[in-house]
């Protein structure tokens, strides 16, 4: 009974609101009905006879031209407005080394790529074969598959001649040389020798003041044991003109550059001049707790009291 009531009271209307309710249901259908009862009028297109004439006449021409010429026009694919030039394309045979720009035009090229065309040669550019016209910046790859079939470049069969003749290795065999004397295009000749290594050899040779025995090359930096065997038969020691330095008047840093003398050994020769007085002679060093005999067997060379 409870839920009877409930449903009465939900879905029982009024007089009032019965009627609202109808009003409402066909509101909605004349709404719904509306555009299929209603259909508005078609107007006719304005029609300009007099423009349907010129346009009649235009395509007359346009047939007519496009019938009686013996070459033809394009558009170029994607270009704006302003690339869209009236070029023409007759083709011929050219030469691309040494064809002028009417000839460019001819074959259908714009003017700014013929531009950069003549610019390229009067900078010295050449065409050695056919394809490298599409090296050309600026040139489309359509342009180019165009014209490439018509390239006949003067002289190429002889430059493919000389491009592709064997290879001839120019070799000089290698000479004995002295190492404090010889030049950078001997040294270059020695096997083992490379540019690399050969520019350290010599700067190791300026901080030593010149090589007193062929084993002091194994020192320069990079230098392996399988490049010293190559180079070693190669050369040899006659001049044995060095330059020295004067532990007398040279500053700790003077020595300190030479390869053999660290900058605690420097300033030990500098102090013990200073508080002994001059050296008279090169083993007066000795006297320095920290020279020993194969450090001074090594070094002695490469200095003196005068």
């Amino acid at each position: 009974m409870a839920i009877k009531k409930i449903v009465k009271d939900y879905f029982t209307f009024s007089k009032k609101e019965g009627i609202a309710a109808i009003v409402l249901a066909v509101l909605i259908c004349v709404f719904i009905a509306l555009p299929y009862l209603i259909k508005p009028e078609k107007k006719k297109p304005l029609i300009d006879k007099v423009m349907l004439d010129e346009v009649s006449k235009l395509q007359s021409s346009k047939a007519s031209n496009d019938s009686n010429r013996s070459h033809y026009k394009f558009y170029p694919k994607n270009s704006s407005p302003s690339e869209q030039e009236n070029t023409t394309f007759e083709p011929f045979s050219f030469d691309p080394n040494s064809v002028d720009e009417t000839g460019w035009h001819k074959l259908g090229l714009r003017d700014k790529t013929i531009h950069t065309l003549m610019n390229y040669r009067s900078k010295g550019g050449q065409f050695r074969q056919p394809d490298d016209i599409k090296k050309i910046w600026g040139l489309r790859p359509e342009e180019a598959a165009r014209i490439i079939p018509y390239v006949h470049i003067v002289g190429i069969e002889a430059y493919k001649k000389k491009q592709y003749a064997p290879y001839k290795a120019s070799f000089t065999k290698p000479m004995i040389v002295d190492l404090n004397t010889a030049t950078i295009d001997q040294l270059r000749n020695i096997p083992g020798m490379g540019n690399g290594l050969l520019f350290r050899v010599l700067k190791y040779k300026e901080r030593l003041g010149g090589f007193i025995n062929i084993e002091q090359v194994k020192e320069t930096y990079g230098m392996s044991d399988s490049s010293f065997v190559l180079m070693q038969p190669f050369l040899k020691i006659t001049t044995t003109v060095i330059t020295k330095i004067n532990i007398n008047t040279a500053t700790d840093y003077d020595l300190s550059t030479h390869p053999y003398i660290d900058r605690n050994v420097a300033k030990a020769i500098v102090l013990y001049r200073i508080q002994h007085g001059s050296y008279q002679s090169i083993t007066d060093i000795m006297k320095i707790v920290f020279i020993k005999e194969p450090l001074f067997n090594k070094v002695a060379p490469y200095l003196t009291v005068q």
